[in-house]
């Protein structure tokens, strides 16, 4: 297996290819390209450099309508996203105004892949810390197998997922604690303790985690919405042991 950990964004970018379907040479010039796109995203959209767009954009230094390309996109799924989860998902309702990093972790692993497909690898796992995305299996006959934390013990896996081709996004207590904040109330979320969405983008998948963690059961409120239809819900509630999920029929 050919690996790349890039430490970026407060946490580490694992990109792992079959060393079968792919040379070095090819792995390490899009790994290349995909650091230089990761270190970029970083400095449009950190709200820890002052000097990123989106600093800029919560100090009111920047009308949205002047923004790159990348951030107005993102601005504008946001906007789209925070209405279909009904404000579960609102990275405007947070201390200091617009925080997207909800959604651009996801996005950007997934935005990422096409460095790798412009070198023929059709074999990837992109894991930027929790938020995974896969396409092509480790091989056509074998899916890649994506483990999820469990939410009270950090060393065992509470469910394991096959796929060949798709994104999961995980959220919850974890590591960090409290810090998803229902952003209709502005108190800490308990809706449910983790979170998994299952789907073809991970930046969506990344926001819907987020949102199922604030609505928990009544994310049933706005999951079944036609936009949602091709992904899948997983959730241990706030209290207790119990663990429920969803997916359209």
């Amino acid at each position: 297996m050919l690996i790349r950990n890039i430490e970026i964004w407060g946490t580490v970018i694992s990109l792992q290819v079959p060393d079968v379907s792919t040379t070095e040479a090819r792995f390490k010039t899009a790994s290349d390209s995909a650091q230089q796109f990761y270190e970029l995203i970083n400095r449009s959209f950190s709200t820890y450099l002052i000097d990123s767009e989106v600093a800029r954009l919560r100090r009111n230094e920047l009308a949205i309508t002047d923004a790159s390309s990348n951030v107005k996109m993102v601005w504008n799924k946001c906007l789209e996203l925070r209405e279909l989860t009904q404000r579960a998902f609102d990275p405007w309702a947070v201390p200091g105004g617009f925080d997207p990093s909800g959604f651009v972790k996801g996005w950007a692993a997934q935005e990422s892949l096409r460095f790798f497909t412009e070198q023929g690898i059709e074999h990837i796992q992109i894991n930027a810390g929790g938020d995974v995305v896969v396409r092509g299996g480790v091989d056509s006959t074998t899916p890649w197998l994506v483990g999820v934390q469990h939410p009270d013990f950090r060393d065992q896996i509470a469910k394991t997922y096959e796929l060949f081709d798709g994104a999961i996004a995980s959220s919850g207590t974890y590591e960090r604690g409290a810090h998803i904040i229902d952003p209709r109330v502005g108190v800490p979320a308990v809706g449910a303790r983790a979170a998994t969405v299952v789907g073809p983008d991970a930046g969506v998948a990344d926001a819907l985690a987020t949102a199922l963690v604030v609505d928990g059961r009544d994310s049933v409120n706005w999951m079944g919405d036609e936009a949602f239809r091709n992904y899948s819900f997983w959730a241990v509630d706030k209290s207790g042991d119990g663990a429920w999920s969803y997916q359209q029929q």
